[in-house]
């Protein structure tokens, strides 16, 4: 008896350990690894996200009627282009029409090859999943997809090269 109680004691144990070291926590705060990101049939195949799997990411969340994040977004995607950048800059938009996107992309000049558009039908899980109810923001990912810092400046940002 006592060496079947112990037997199913070492299994929890081992389970226990295992299953912490080996399951990251998901979470949109510093330290955690980033959540999935899902945008729908508009875009490619993959995740903007797992295109970019290894690199550093400046993931951009943002609307062109949110005057902060489309502002934050434009001067994202012109750092970006600085070819001393030690990081891919990828910019979800938030509006509810895909014309209006494409137009904010000419009209702001953005680099279109970085701008996805998220679909009416993954909106609401990215908006719960990234904790942008209140706000939209921007997210630095080193190599691994953990998050290192949340609407990043400038220095942080150089301090990546």
């Amino acid at each position: 008896m006592n060496k079947t109680l112990l037997t199913i004691a070492v299994l929890g144990l081992l389970t226990l350990f295992t299953s912490a070291y080996y399951s990251a926590p998901a979470d949109s705060r510093i330290g955690y690894r980033a959540p999935a990101l899902a945008l729908g049939d508009s875009n490619n195949d993959l995740s903007p996200l797992q295109q970019h799997r290894g690199s550093n990411v400046l993931l951009t969340f943002w609307s062109s009627a949110d005057a902060q994040s489309r502002l934050d977004n434009m001067r994202y995607d012109r750092l970006s282009r600085d070819a001393e950048a030690r990081y891919t800059h990828v910019s979800v938009n938030m509006d509810r029409s895909m014309s209006v996107f494409n137009s904010v992309i000419v009209m702001d000049d953005l680099d279109r090859s970085a701008q996805f558009f998220s679909s009416l039908e993954t909106r609401d899980d990215i908006i719960k999943n990234w904790r942008l109810e209140g706000a939209y923001h921007s997210f630095l990912l080193d190599a691994s997809g953990v998050i290192i810092a949340i609407d990043p400046d400038e220095k942080t940002l150089a301090q990546l090269r």
